[in-house]
């Protein structure tokens, strides 16, 4: 696969796929990202959503080397970040999360207090499927 960066930090890597025109990919680098690098980034890549010659419809957040995670953070993103990006035709997210029960197990358990939370915010608008590798989330 041919990679196209967009932007890259320590914290993370932003890229398009020359084979998958429709896929964006964030790759996050490092066991954390805080949450001020977090909106930076994701203002970031909105930038790019906004501004794409062909509709990107699909983001691929791998969060592999994560050890945790900022709830407010991924609240934000859900809340506000996405239905944003829906707009332009953002509507599919692949994630890769680490090997890791208890990441894993924190991700349900906060995805859960969104729902209580945030109650008009509705997943089921959203095409969200988790991946273990890059290649299996952009077929």
């Amino acid at each position: 696969m041919t990679n196209t960066i967009i932007t890259e930090n320590r914290f993370a890597k932003v890229y398009t796929i020359q084979e998958h025109s429709h896929v964006l990919v964030c790759e996050l680098q490092g066991n954390y990202i805080p949450e001020q690098n977090f909106k930076e980034l994701f203002n970031a890549m909105t930038d790019v959503i906004k501004s794409a010659r062909f509709a990107l419809t699909t983001l691929v957040f791998d969060k592999r080397s994560l050890t945790t995670f900022h709830q407010a953070s991924m609240t934000w993103y859900h809340v506000e970040w996405k239905p944003e990006m829906l707009k332009y035709g953002l509507a599919h997210y692949r994630k890769i999360l680490p090997k890791d029960n208890l990441f894993r197990k924190s991700v349900e358990i906060g995805r859960s207090k969104i729902s209580t939370d945030y109650p008009t915010f509705d997943f089921t608008q959203y095409d969200i499927k988790y991946c273990e590798t890059i290649e299996e989330a952009v077929l």
